[in-house]
């Protein structure tokens, strides 16, 4: 018996965008019986018919117009109950969903579904979560839909990000963790700041009093990725849109201070909720915004960093990392010294 999981992704690029996606790539293999393919063909009208009195119109719309998904076919035998093969499945496939939300993040409405796949190619759909309608994203990521080089990026470091998901690996798994939870947490825009915040220092500070803090956050994070780098990255903003201007070292003490007074229970101020001059992204927006794209812009950079440039072994723990940055004297107490020596 051929068992299917398949986790739906939103959209692929079109031919009126920077950079259509070609759909002569699909289906494009991630890993062993792992490919991301247009399954459009493996649905019919009645495929959900069997839901249809539980369910509202426009959630069975959802589900019946999925087009794209990244699928894992795998074997189970007749007389076996498949119920620890279906788990490692999903695991198996929300692991890629995790990885692919780091190259290109994208709105999601239908999510993972199993079943059995029949004879002629059509999937018969036994359980699915329900559709999520996560339309609630950061304003950069609103128009996002996947290209052909997110395929290629994704098939150069899903290896590698399984490793670290199934290893030792824990700042880097409580990062991507911390990330997808935010990724959800809709409409609750502080609990996904907080969550990003968490994300953000799992991987840059540890429990240790020399590297924790405003400080040791803000350097190591201008040290990881660079200062003057933009937070949006090449291809993020259309063509057509007004570009926006902001650097990772512009945003990161606004950061922290918007962080701060969530952790800690005080007001937010103002200022940040203040309308931009000149608008945000071609629509109205503010700080709160540009720091919404800066937290998932430094997690997704910072992460993908990690596992193209082989420093996985850096982010298995508080040791590891305490001794990374300690290296590049960028603790409590080597910052605080030379920022006493500036004249």
């Amino acid at each position: 018996m051929t068992r299917i999981t398949l986790y739906p992704i939103n959209a692929v690029a079109g031919v009126w965008e920077d950079e259509p996606f070609d759909q002569t790539n699909l289906p494009a293999q991630i890993l062993p019986d792992v490919s991301i393919e247009n399954v459009s063909s493996m649905f019919t009208e009645d495929t959900f018919s069997w839901v249809h009195t539980a369910m509202g119109t426009r959630d069975l719309e959802t589900l019946n117009n999925v087009k794209y998904a990244i699928v894992h076919r795998f074997s189970v035998p007749v007389n076996l109950d498949s119920g620890k093969a279906d788990q490692d499945s999903a695991q198996l496939v929300n692991n890629v969903a995790a990885c692919l939300r780091l190259i290109r993040p994208m709105r999601q409405s239908a999510s993972m579904m199993v079943g059995n796949l029949q004879s002629d190619g059509r999937v018969q759909i036994q359980t699915f979560n329900h559709p999520v309608n996560l339309f609630d994203v950061p304003m950069a990521h609103r128009g996002f839909a996947l290209r052909n080089r997110d395929v290629a990026d994704l098939q150069a470091v899903i290896g590698e990000f399984q490793r670290a998901m199934r290893g030792q690996f824990w700042k880097f798994r409580m990062s991507v963790s911390f990330h997808d939870g935010g990724y959800f947490a809709v409409p609750y825009w502080k609990s996904r700041f907080a969550l990003w915040c968490s994300a953000v220092e799992a991987l840059f500070t540890s429990q240790n009093i020399n590297h924790q803090g405003r400080l040791v956050a803000t350097e190591r994070i201008k040290w990881f990725l660079g200062e003057n780098t933009s937070i949006f990255a090449p291809g993020d903003i259309p063509s057509f849109m007004p570009k926006s201007h902001y650097t990772v070292g512009e945003v990161v003490v606004d950061l922290c201070e918007v962080r701060n007074c969530i952790a800690h229970g005080d007001k937010i101020p103002d200022r940040f909720f203040q309308p931009l001059p000149n608008g945000y992204l071609g629509e109205s927006g503010n700080i709160i915004n540009v720091l919404h794209d800066a937290l998932s812009f430094i997690i997704r950079t910072s992460l993908l960093r990690i596992l193209k440039d082989n420093l996985l072994d850096h982010f298995a723990d508080s040791q590891a990392s305490d001794a990374y940055f300690g290296a590049a004297s960028l603790t409590r107490s080597a910052l605080t010294k030379a920022k006493h020596k500036m004249p």
